[in-house]
Parts: C-alpha cells; structure tokens; sequence
C-alpha cells in the first residue's frame, strides 16, 4: 500500500513539476506539492497563469528609469531650490 501511495505521490510530483516547468514556476516547490497533495496540487498548478520572464526584462528597464528618475528629481530639487530662493528675495523687495 504504501508503495503505490509512494509511486502515486512520484507521478503527481512529477506531472505538477512539467506542468509548472512550462508556465516557469518553481519546479521544486511544486513537485513537492503534487507529491503531498496529488490531484488537487496538479489542478491547481493547471489553472495558474503563467509567469511571464518579461517583467524580469522590464525590471532592468524600470532600473534605468528610476536612474533617468534620480536625475530628473535632482533637477527638480535645483529648481525648487532656485524658486524658494527667488521667493524669498521677492518677499524681502515687498517687506523692504
């Protein structure tokens, strides 16, 4: 008996381990799943979509942009910096 429950356990594991290996989920993780939980781990990992590896390639776009950010708020700060300072010597020409 509990070698057919282990053998079943394996098939699962192993069929939740391709399924999750062509959406790019962890192969590892759901091997286990499919060995524990069998039919319903397979089920689930069935229904998911699949992760896309282009968020992976926008991540390295979104560094580049936050770097582009960085110097776009530096410049921003010089110009806040620039109308306080014009600020305050409008207020003193008003107040003197």
């Amino acid at each position: 008996m509990l070698l057919i429950i282990g053998l079943a356990g394996v098939i699962f594991g192993g069929a939740c381990a391709i399924v999750a290996s062509n959406k790019s989920r962890d192969v590892f993780g759901w091997f286990v799943l499919g060995f524990l939980f069998n039919l319903i781990a397979l089920i689930v990992i069935a229904a998911l979509t699949p992760l896309d590896k282009a968020p992976a390639a926008e991540g390295a776009g979104d560094k580049r942009r936050s770097n582009e950010e960085v110097l776009e708020k530096d410049e921003l700060r010089k110009k806040a910096a620039a109308l306080a300072a014009s600020l305050a010597q409008s207020r003193e020409k008003l107040s003197g």
